[in-house]
Protein backbone atom coordinates (compact mmCIF):
# COMPACT_ATOMS: atom_id res chain seq x y z
CA UNK A 1 0.00 0.00 0.00
CA UNK A 2 1.42 3.39 -0.98
CA UNK A 3 2.41 5.91 1.65
CA UNK A 4 0.62 9.25 1.85
CA UNK A 5 3.75 10.94 0.43
CA UNK A 6 3.96 8.55 -2.53
CA UNK A 7 0.26 8.98 -3.25
CA UNK A 8 0.71 12.75 -3.21
CA UNK A 9 3.58 12.50 -5.69
CA UNK A 10 1.41 10.40 -7.99
CA UNK A 11 -1.36 12.99 -7.77
CA UNK A 12 1.15 15.74 -8.52
CA UNK A 13 2.42 13.89 -11.61
CA UNK A 14 -1.10 13.41 -12.89
CA UNK A 15 -1.88 17.02 -12.17
CA UNK A 16 1.05 18.31 -14.21
CA UNK A 17 -0.36 16.51 -17.22
CA UNK A 18 -3.82 17.85 -16.55
CA UNK A 19 -5.19 21.13 -17.88
CA UNK A 20 -6.68 21.59 -14.44
CA UNK A 21 -3.32 21.75 -12.62
CA UNK A 22 -2.42 24.83 -10.66
CA UNK A 23 0.63 25.48 -8.52
CA UNK A 24 0.63 28.57 -6.26
CA UNK A 25 4.40 28.99 -6.71
CA UNK A 26 4.26 28.92 -10.48
CA UNK A 27 0.93 30.56 -11.21
CA UNK A 28 0.49 33.49 -13.52
CA UNK A 29 -2.56 35.68 -13.87
CA UNK A 30 -5.00 34.70 -16.57
CA UNK A 31 -5.45 37.40 -19.21
CA UNK A 32 -9.07 36.44 -19.72
CA UNK A 33 -11.67 34.15 -18.20
CA UNK A 34 -10.77 30.47 -18.53
CA UNK A 35 -13.80 28.11 -18.37
CA UNK A 36 -13.95 25.47 -15.67
CA UNK A 37 -13.57 21.79 -16.47
CA UNK A 38 -15.03 18.56 -15.19
CA UNK A 39 -18.40 16.96 -14.51
CA UNK A 40 -21.36 19.21 -13.81
CA UNK A 41 -24.82 18.75 -12.37
CA UNK A 42 -27.64 21.33 -12.28
CA UNK A 43 -27.98 23.48 -9.18
CA UNK A 44 -31.08 25.66 -8.63
CA UNK A 45 -32.65 26.93 -11.86
CA UNK A 46 -30.26 24.74 -13.86
CA UNK A 47 -26.96 26.49 -13.10
CA UNK A 48 -23.92 24.32 -13.82
CA UNK A 49 -22.09 23.19 -10.68
CA UNK A 50 -18.48 21.93 -10.93
CA UNK A 51 -16.76 19.72 -8.34
CA UNK A 52 -13.10 19.61 -7.34
CA UNK A 53 -10.78 18.09 -4.77
CA UNK A 54 -7.74 19.93 -3.46
CA UNK A 55 -4.80 18.06 -1.97
CA UNK A 56 -4.08 19.80 1.34
CA UNK A 57 -0.31 19.33 1.06
CA UNK A 58 0.54 20.16 -2.54
CA UNK A 59 -2.59 22.19 -3.40
CA UNK A 60 -3.28 20.31 -6.64
CA UNK A 61 -6.90 20.91 -7.67
CA UNK A 62 -8.57 18.20 -9.73
CA UNK A 63 -12.10 17.54 -11.04
CA UNK A 64 -14.11 15.27 -8.78
CA UNK A 65 -17.09 12.99 -9.38
CA UNK A 66 -19.45 13.56 -6.48
CA UNK A 67 -21.63 10.81 -4.98
CA UNK A 68 -25.18 10.86 -6.36
CA UNK A 69 -26.54 10.80 -2.81
CA UNK A 70 -25.36 14.35 -2.16
CA UNK A 71 -28.02 16.01 -4.29
CA UNK A 72 -27.59 19.78 -3.73
CA UNK A 73 -25.43 19.45 -0.60
CA UNK A 74 -21.70 18.73 -0.19
CA UNK A 75 -20.31 15.77 1.73
CA UNK A 76 -17.30 15.31 3.96
CA UNK A 77 -14.02 15.37 2.01
CA UNK A 78 -11.62 12.42 2.03
CA UNK A 79 -8.76 12.61 4.52
CA UNK A 80 -6.13 15.09 3.37
CA UNK A 81 -8.43 16.68 0.78
CA UNK A 82 -10.66 19.73 0.53
CA UNK A 83 -13.97 19.70 -1.33
CA UNK A 84 -14.34 22.64 -3.70
CA UNK A 85 -17.33 23.84 -5.72
CA UNK A 86 -17.88 26.40 -8.45
CA UNK A 87 -21.33 27.31 -9.80
CA UNK A 88 -21.48 29.35 -12.98
CA UNK A 89 -24.23 31.69 -14.25
CA UNK A 90 -26.05 31.28 -17.53
CA UNK A 91 -25.22 34.83 -18.57
CA UNK A 92 -21.94 36.04 -16.97
CA UNK A 93 -21.41 39.76 -16.61
CA UNK A 94 -18.20 41.66 -17.47
CA UNK A 95 -15.45 41.67 -14.87
CA UNK A 96 -16.08 38.06 -13.77
CA UNK A 97 -17.40 38.89 -10.28
CA UNK A 98 -17.86 36.07 -7.81
CA UNK A 99 -19.06 35.32 -4.32
CA UNK A 100 -17.13 33.16 -1.87
CA UNK A 101 -19.31 31.14 0.47
CA UNK A 102 -17.53 30.33 3.70
CA UNK A 103 -19.48 27.49 5.29
CA UNK A 104 -22.74 25.47 5.34
CA UNK A 105 -23.04 24.99 1.61
CA UNK A 106 -26.63 24.98 0.34
CA UNK A 107 -28.28 26.09 3.60
CA UNK A 108 -30.65 28.95 2.70
CA UNK A 109 -28.91 29.69 -0.64
CA UNK A 110 -31.20 32.52 -1.72
CA UNK A 111 -28.39 35.06 -1.88
CA UNK A 112 -26.21 32.80 -4.03
CA UNK A 113 -29.07 31.95 -6.39
CA UNK A 114 -29.90 35.61 -6.93
CA UNK A 115 -26.23 36.42 -7.55
CA UNK A 116 -26.10 33.67 -10.17
CA UNK A 117 -29.13 35.19 -11.85
CA UNK A 118 -27.21 38.47 -11.98
CA UNK A 119 -24.17 36.93 -13.64
CA UNK A 120 -21.93 36.13 -10.64
CA UNK A 121 -20.04 32.90 -10.14
CA UNK A 122 -20.24 31.19 -6.73
CA UNK A 123 -17.28 29.42 -5.09
CA UNK A 124 -16.96 27.23 -2.00
CA UNK A 125 -14.15 25.36 -0.26
CA UNK A 126 -14.31 23.22 2.86
CA UNK A 127 -13.44 25.22 6.01
CA UNK A 128 -11.30 26.30 7.82
CA UNK A 129 -9.08 29.06 6.39
CA UNK A 130 -5.37 28.49 5.82
CA UNK A 131 -2.95 28.01 2.96
CA UNK A 132 -5.58 25.90 1.20
CA UNK A 133 -7.89 28.90 1.05
CA UNK A 134 -5.05 31.03 -0.29
CA UNK A 135 -4.46 28.45 -3.01
CA UNK A 136 -8.18 28.29 -3.85
CA UNK A 137 -8.37 32.07 -4.22
CA UNK A 138 -5.27 32.13 -6.42
CA UNK A 139 -6.51 29.24 -8.59
CA UNK A 140 -9.79 31.05 -9.22
CA UNK A 141 -8.24 34.45 -9.94
CA UNK A 142 -4.94 33.53 -11.60
CA UNK A 143 -5.85 30.41 -13.55
CA UNK A 144 -9.50 31.13 -14.32
CA UNK A 145 -9.49 34.92 -14.44
CA UNK A 146 -12.14 35.66 -11.83
CA UNK A 147 -12.11 39.13 -10.29
CA UNK A 148 -9.46 39.96 -7.70
CA UNK A 149 -12.00 41.01 -5.05
CA UNK A 150 -14.85 38.57 -4.39
CA UNK A 151 -17.81 39.20 -2.12
CA UNK A 152 -17.58 37.05 1.01
CA UNK A 153 -20.83 35.53 2.30
CA UNK A 154 -20.83 33.50 5.53
CA UNK A 155 -23.36 32.43 8.11
CA UNK A 156 -22.83 31.39 11.74
CA UNK A 157 -19.38 29.73 11.84
CA UNK A 158 -18.93 30.97 8.30
CA UNK A 159 -18.67 34.40 9.87
CA UNK A 160 -15.58 33.29 11.79
CA UNK A 161 -14.09 31.89 8.60
CA UNK A 162 -14.80 34.82 6.32
CA UNK A 163 -13.54 37.42 8.78
CA UNK A 164 -10.42 35.41 9.61
CA UNK A 165 -9.37 35.16 5.96
CA UNK A 166 -10.44 38.69 5.04
CA UNK A 167 -8.50 40.27 7.93
CA UNK A 168 -5.36 38.54 6.66
CA UNK A 169 -6.17 39.51 3.05
CA UNK A 170 -8.06 42.84 3.20
CA UNK A 171 -6.95 43.85 -0.30
CA UNK A 172 -8.59 40.74 -1.78
CA UNK A 173 -12.16 41.27 -0.56
CA UNK A 174 -14.84 43.48 -2.11
CA UNK A 175 -17.27 43.22 0.82
CA UNK A 176 -18.34 40.92 3.64
CA UNK A 177 -21.89 39.70 4.23
CA UNK A 178 -22.54 37.90 7.52
CA UNK A 179 -25.78 36.09 8.33
CA UNK A 180 -26.12 35.64 12.10
CA UNK A 181 -22.31 35.64 11.99
CA UNK A 182 -20.38 34.10 14.87
CA UNK A 183 -17.37 36.34 15.44
CA UNK A 184 -15.81 34.89 18.57
CA UNK A 185 -12.33 35.10 17.03
CA UNK A 186 -12.72 38.87 16.79
CA UNK A 187 -13.81 39.13 20.41
CA UNK A 188 -11.17 36.84 21.94
CA UNK A 189 -8.24 39.22 21.68
CA UNK A 190 -7.42 42.49 23.41
CA UNK A 191 -9.57 44.73 21.24
CA UNK A 192 -12.03 44.02 18.42
CA UNK A 193 -10.92 47.34 16.93
CA UNK A 194 -7.41 45.99 16.38
CA UNK A 195 -8.80 43.00 14.52
CA UNK A 196 -11.11 45.09 12.35
CA UNK A 197 -8.55 47.77 11.57
CA UNK A 198 -7.10 46.11 8.41
CA UNK A 199 -10.58 45.89 6.89
CA UNK A 200 -11.43 49.49 7.72
CA UNK A 201 -8.13 50.73 6.30
CA UNK A 202 -8.79 48.80 3.10
CA UNK A 203 -12.32 50.24 2.87
CA UNK A 204 -14.07 46.86 2.99
CA UNK A 205 -17.83 47.42 3.55
CA UNK A 206 -19.72 45.06 5.87
CA UNK A 207 -23.32 43.85 6.03
CA UNK A 208 -24.73 41.78 8.89
CA UNK A 209 -28.15 40.20 8.36
CA UNK A 210 -29.44 39.02 11.74
CA UNK A 211 -32.59 37.27 12.88
CA UNK A 212 -34.42 38.58 15.94
CA UNK A 213 -33.14 35.65 18.01
CA UNK A 214 -29.54 35.77 16.74
CA UNK A 215 -27.62 34.54 19.85
CA UNK A 216 -24.55 36.59 18.94
CA UNK A 217 -26.26 39.85 18.06
CA UNK A 218 -25.69 41.88 21.24
CA UNK A 219 -22.20 40.74 22.22
CA UNK A 220 -20.77 40.36 18.71
CA UNK A 221 -22.61 42.10 15.86
CA UNK A 222 -23.40 45.21 17.94
CA UNK A 223 -19.79 45.38 19.13
CA UNK A 224 -18.51 45.07 15.57
CA UNK A 225 -20.99 47.66 14.33
CA UNK A 226 -19.90 50.23 16.91
CA UNK A 227 -16.21 49.48 16.53
CA UNK A 228 -16.21 49.52 12.74
CA UNK A 229 -17.95 52.88 12.65
CA UNK A 230 -15.38 54.24 15.12
CA UNK A 231 -12.68 53.12 12.71
CA UNK A 232 -14.41 54.97 9.88
CA UNK A 233 -15.63 51.79 8.20
CA UNK A 234 -18.97 51.25 6.47
CA UNK A 235 -21.32 48.69 8.04
CA UNK A 236 -25.03 48.03 7.56
CA UNK A 237 -27.03 45.85 9.98
CA UNK A 238 -30.31 44.35 8.75
CA UNK A 239 -32.75 42.69 11.17
CA UNK A 240 -34.95 39.96 9.74
CA UNK A 241 -38.44 39.83 11.22
CA UNK A 242 -38.45 36.18 12.26
CA UNK A 243 -37.65 34.24 15.41
CA UNK A 244 -35.71 31.34 13.89
CA UNK A 245 -32.83 29.86 15.89
CA UNK A 246 -30.79 29.21 12.75
CA UNK A 247 -30.14 31.77 10.00
CA UNK A 248 -33.08 32.10 7.63
CA UNK A 249 -32.61 34.05 4.43
CA UNK A 250 -35.54 36.14 3.31
CA UNK A 251 -37.13 35.15 0.01
CA UNK A 252 -36.40 38.63 -1.33
CA UNK A 253 -32.64 39.15 -1.37
CA UNK A 254 -32.78 42.38 -3.38
CA UNK A 255 -31.29 44.63 -0.70
CA UNK A 256 -28.37 42.36 0.11
CA UNK A 257 -27.62 41.46 -3.49
CA UNK A 258 -27.88 45.09 -4.62
CA UNK A 259 -25.27 45.90 -1.97
CA UNK A 260 -22.94 43.13 -3.19
CA UNK A 261 -23.32 44.08 -6.84
CA UNK A 262 -22.63 47.74 -6.04
CA UNK A 263 -19.46 46.90 -4.13
CA UNK A 264 -17.99 44.51 -6.70
CA UNK A 265 -18.06 46.84 -9.69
Amino acid sequence: MKSRFAASLDLLAVSILSAGFWNPNAARAADTYVPFEGETTPWHDGFDRYYYLMDEEIFAIMPFKRPNTEKFAVGKPPTGQRRCIVVVPKQPVPGNPWSWQACYWHHEPQTEVELLRRGFRIAFITPDPGKQWDAWYAWLTEKHGLSQKPAFVGMSKGGVNEYAWAIENPDKVACIVGRNPALRSLMSKTSPLENLSPLAKAGVPLVHVCDQTDPWFNDQTKVVEQGYKELGGQIVVIINQNDARYPIAAADQTRVVDFIVGKTK
